[in-house]
Order: structure tokens, then C-alpha cells, then sequence
């Protein structure tokens, strides 16, 4: 537990489910009041909200889809109203069309870049006049398709590659500020975006079985590093990603 997070402020996006309902869950936890943002999927959101509440925690669904530039300032308008001030923001929420990259349409670029790259960007713009005593964290999640190729996943891996290169710039920027970038790179887990990817379950299972853990990743085990991250503890880490997949990367 980290209890300089108790009181915090928090937006995870595509919290209704998957890893970010995991974190919205784990920040929650911390005593964090937490913004559960989704796009579509209303009930899930506020099934979410429901359980964190139940469990003597503070939770709000806020619905935006990242990728448009409109919905983003609606989102941080209601945060201003709701909330007042916002100490952290976990970049979660991706979309992108999977399928073969030379079977990529200009449209479907323009949609996965939006959402998946330039939102991180766009998010952390309107949520530093929200901040307060030069204390702030930014997290975004990563996988391994923003440094290698996995097949089926289509523009989604620049998407991710160029996520990952927005966090390293600001980190640059923001660190002489009190404001902390950092990410997580989150290995295959059985997700609902996973599953879109053409030929999952062989996927998943070589996964599985190449994993020198044992197992393939979980929300929890992102949601730890979040939540680490988040806290004072990783005051000296700034712009890097911590790899969270059992050693699936470590092994050839």
C-alpha cells in the first residue's frame, strides 16, 4: 500500500473492463477517487463504479472516446466539475483495427494513431492546468507489438511504437515539473483486444507455454506496477517502461 496516494485524484481510460478496470480497481484500493472513463461499454463501466463503491471506495463513469478531440474536452470538463483538480492519468484505452498491415486503410491509420498514440499526448495537455503542487503522474500501458511484429496486429504495433516514444518526450519535459512519465509494457494476456487479433488461441497458447512463469499476464499484475509507479517509491524513475510478462521476453 502506498498511502501518499490516499486522496489522489485519478482517470484511467478503458477502465470498464480488462486491465484498466483492474486499475481503476487496484488505484481505488489506495484510496485514490478514481474516474472510470469508457467509450461503449456503459454497464460494464458502471458495474465497475458499483463495486469500488461497494467497497467503501470513490469511482465516477465518464464516457469519451479518446481518439476525438471533442470528447476529450467534454471528458476533462466534467473532470474539472466533478473532481477540481486531477493528480493522475493512466493511459489504457487503445483501438485499432487488427488485420494485415498492407490491408490497412488510410481511415483506419488515422482512427488507431488517434486513439491509441495521439491521445496520450492530447490528455496530458488538458490535464496539467489540473494539476496541483507539482506533484503528478502519467502512466501509459504498452505491449510488445510496439517493438516487435505480431502478426495480425496491424497498425495497432506503430500505434504502440509511437505511444511509447510520446511518453519518453514527456517525461523529458515534465520531470523538472514534479510530474513523473512513465509506462508499463504489458505482455499477452487473455483480453477482449487480444482475442480481435486473427488466430488467438494458438497465440495465447504458445504464450502460455514459452512463459517462464507459467502463465500469461493478468490485470493484477498490471495494476501492481500501476500502482507502484503512481507512488513516491518511483520517484526516480522517469521515462522508461517496466516489462511485465513473466519472461516471455527473455526467452528466444
Amino acid at each position: 500500500m502506498y498511502p501518499e496516494l490516499r486522496g489522489k485524484h485519478a482517470l484511467v481510460t478503458g477502465a470498464a473492463r480488462g486491465f484498466g478496470r483492474a486499475i481503476a480497481w487496484r488505484l481505488a484500493r489506495e484510496g485514490v477517487k478514481v474516474v472510470v472513463n469508457y467509450r461503449r461499454s456503459m454497464t460494464e463501466a458502471g458495474k465497475v463504479v458499483e463495486e469500488i463503491k461497494s467497497e467503501g471506495g470513490w469511482a465516477i463513469p465518464i464516457r469519451a472516446d479518446i481518439g476525438k478531440e471533442e470528447s476529450l474536452d467534454r471528458m476533462f470538463e466534467e473532470i474539472k466539475k466533478e473532481l477540481g483538480f486531477l493528480d493522475i492519468l493512466v493511459a489504457n484505452a487503445a483501438f485499432g483495427v487488427p488485420g494485415r498491415m498492407l490491408e490497412a486503410t488510410p481511415h483506419y491509420w488515422e482512427v488507431t494513431m488517434a486513439s491509441s498514440a495521439r491521445s496520450l499526448l492530447s490528455m496530458t495537455q488538458r490535464m496539467i492546468p489540473l494539476m496541483r503542487d507539482n506533484w503528478g503522474r502519467i502512466i501509459s500501458i504498452s505491449s510488445d507489438g510496439g517493438q516487435k511484429v505480431i502478426p495480425g496486429y496491424g497498425v495497432v504495433g506503430p500505434a504502440k511504437a509511437a505511444l511509447e516514444s510520446i511518453t519518453r518526450g514527456l517525461a523529458y519535459e515534465l520531470a523538472g515539473k514534479g510530474v513523473l512519465v512513465n509506462g508499463v509494457l504489458a505482455g499477452l494476456a487473455d483480453t477482449k483486444s487480444s482475442r480481435s487479433i486473427p488466430g488467438a488461441d494458438k497465440i495465447l497458447e504458445h504464450a502460455k507455454f514459452h512463459t517462464p512463469a507459467g502463465r500469461i499476464v493478468d490485470g493484477e499484475d498490471i495494476a501492481r506496477v500501476v500502482a507502484f509507479l503512481a507512488s513516491n517509491e518511483a520517484q526516480m524513475i522517469c521515462g522508461q517502461f517496466i516489462v511485465v510478462d513473466g519472461g516471455r521476453s527473455i526467452v528466444g
